[in-house]
């Protein structure tokens, strides 16, 4: 039986860049834990309303009994620094663009600003992404039409006003275009900031819940070792097309 031996690769964190509840940035993330500060709250307006889902019976169904929460505060997003037209925001999801923001400056914290010169093409991103992301939910949320229009059928509403309140429903969910299926994708989250950032190493997520930001940094810290992350060019090479993704058990 052969012996297995274990092999420790050096690692250093040289750079930061984080959205916490009620800090953004590290610098606010090290002075809410030092003074001990509760980042939990009351649901923000522009969340739910906690008058439409909320009952301290746990049992009624669909509502919750909780209606407080970590919740990151309004953040500032120019999305002409990243390339993006203006009107493609709808429909792209918050993760991929806080993502954007986050890599950027751990980026510049690490000394690699967009001035600076360095290896980009050993440059990756591993990430810990969920499988369903916000926008998921108003954009199937809106395909549902076929079924309100079936109740108010059924309840015999005028089929002029029947119209009327679907669209009327429809204008409060996001509007599918081309750009949708792109912006919702979890997987995207890491390719857009290789993209955007002009990043040519490896680039992909990790969805397993609750252990994505477990093992997508161990996927990182495997990165280090020799040909774990092979860059673009080199993943077309059929000799190393077969491990452009380390295999993490």
């Amino acid at each position: 039986m052969a012996k297995h031996t274990q092999r420790s690769t050096p690692v250093a964190v040289i750079g930061l860049g984080c959205f916490f509840p009620r800090a953004t940035g590290t610098h606010a993330y090290w002075h809410l834990l030092y003074h001990g500060k509760d980042a939990i709250t009351n649901v923000p307006a522009s969340h739910w309303s906690p008058e439409d889902y909320f009952d301290a019976d746990p049992s009624r169904k669909d509502h919750v009994y909780c209606r407080r929460g970590g919740f990151i505060s309004p953040i500032d997003f120019d999305p002409t620094e990243f390339g993006i037209p203006p009107s493609n925001l709808e429909s792209t999801d918050s993760s991929q663009l806080i993502g954007l923001m986050a890599a950027k400056t751990a980026l510049e914290t690490a000394g690699y600003g967009s001035d600076v010169d360095f290896d980009r093409d050993r440059t990756s991103v591993i990430l810990g992404v969920t499988g369903t992301q916000e926008l998921v939910i108003p954009l199937s949320s809106r395909l549902s039409w076929p079924k309100w229009k079936k109740a108010l059928k059924d309840a015999r509403v005028d089929p002029v006003k029947a119209r009327q309140v679907m669209e009327s429903l429809a204008d409060e969910y996001v509007e599918w275009q081309e750009n949708s299926f792109p912006g919702l994708l979890g997987n995207v989250v890491a390719g857009r900031i290789c993209n955007r950032l002009d990043l040519n190493g490896t680039n992909w997520r990790r969805p397993h819940r609750p252990r994505s930001s477990y093992r997508s940094s161990r996927g990182g810290c495997r990165c280090g070792e020799p040909r774990r992350c092979p860059t673009d060019r080199e993943k077309n090479s059929p000799a190393i097309r077969r491990i452009h993704r380390p295999a993490i058990p």
